[in-house]
């Protein structure tokens, strides 16, 4: 094989395994997340629950807790239903559409986080 056709199949093949990769971080926890953060209208649009009404409009994604250990990664466990995991955020800007940035009492008492909630 001459050196051209050994660097063409080469680079193929780096392609392909880039292109077959799947995505890091893909969509579990976010604004879009189908664990915590993502719309909603019931309980099949997520991974686990879909909370609706009063705080969460348009539903967002959630998975039951009893502390902040039991949440994934940019989320805390808020003392809502029981405890549900909720998107940490800083600022409004954090948050998707229709929520904002609030304290809210953490499940286990431990103080209040400021979550996604409306």
């Amino acid at each position: 094989m001459t050196r051209l056709a050994t660097t063409t199949v080469a680079a193929a093949v780096m392609l392909l395994a880039v292109a077959s990769a799947p995505a890091c971080g893909g969509d579990s926890v976010g604004n879009q997340g189908l664990t915590v953060g993502g719309s909603c209208a019931n309980d099949r649009d997520c991974d686990q629950k879909c909370l609706t009404g009063g705080d969460f409009p348009q539903g967002t994604c959630s998975v039951r807790c009893s502390n902040d250990a039991q949440c994934p990664g940019g989320t805390a466990c808020v003392d809502k239903d029981g405890g549900y995991c909720l998107l940490t955020c800083d600022f409004s800007s954090d948050c998707r559409g229709g929520y904002t940035c609030k304290g809210k009492k953490r499940v286990d008492k431990s103080g209040e986080v400021l979550v996604c909630i409306e």
